[in-house]
């Protein structure tokens, strides 16, 4: 993707829907209207690598079954069960490896100063992946300029709040997925991340990743 192809109101619309996908349980999409955003109409014309790729991720939610749909996200992105890649950013970067540890104080504090108030289902966690998707559309439908990041709040939210271990995550749960759909969601994800550390040279703080994931186990659930 080049400077000529990239919008910010193309990449804010993905990326909450990608957050939507990972945080809501599929059984209650229509409660939240994403049954809608699924169906509606798309540029076709779009040629670049993530327009294309969205697409194609969401024609698979909607050919999937909902019930192994609902299944794989109990599984991999709520704690209804034992999840193999944990979704929340301070099970990475804390060195605890625990929920509402200091990184998610520290996003909690970020999320508060850049004007966002969230209310979240049974109290979950700031920093889920889906959660931060959906804050991170919601700076980009306040970004200016295609051709750079002029916000602070965009900046810090990539660079310090999101890339430090975002791309550890969906590496390790894509080996652990085996729902073609959720797959898709996934690569989708990291074309829309790598698009900003490639295009924007966005400087990636150098924050541990603390949790080591059972790569041997995520094996055998393929």
């Amino acid at each position: 993707m080049t400077l000529a192809t990239y919008s910010h109101i193309d990449s804010a619309l993905i990326s909450k829907t990608l957050g939507s996908l990972f945080y809501y349980r599929p059984c209650e999409y229509s409660l939240y209207g994403i049954d809608r955003v699924l169906s509606a109409p798309l540029d076709q014309t779009n040629n670049s690598p993530l327009m294309q790729q969205f697409i194609s991720t969401l024609a698979a939610f909607k050919q999937a079954n909902i019930d192994d749909l609902t299944a794989q996200h109990d599984q991999h992105f709520c704690a209804i069960a034992d999840i193999p890649a944990p979704p929340w950013g301070s099970v990475y970067l804390d060195r605890e490896c625990v929920l509402f540890g200091e990184s998610h104080t520290q996003y909690k504090q970020f999320l508060a100063k850049a004007g966002f108030e969230f209310e979240t289902k049974n109290n979950d966690p700031l920093d889920h992946i889906g959660l931060m998707l959906m804050a991170l559309g919601a700076l980009l439908d306040n970004q200016e300029n295609d051709n750079a990041i002029d916000s602070a709040e965009l900046q810090e939210m990539l660079s310090v709040h999101l890339l430090p271990w975002s791309q550890t995550y969906l590496s390790n749960v894509s080996l652990a997925l085996t729902e073609p759909s959720y797959s898709s969601l996934v690569k989708t994800t990291q074309i829309l991340l790598e698009q900003y550390t490639k295009l924007f040279l966005i400087p990636v703080e150098n924050r541990k990743v603390y949790i080591q994931i059972d790569q041997d186990r995520n094996e055998t659930q393929e």
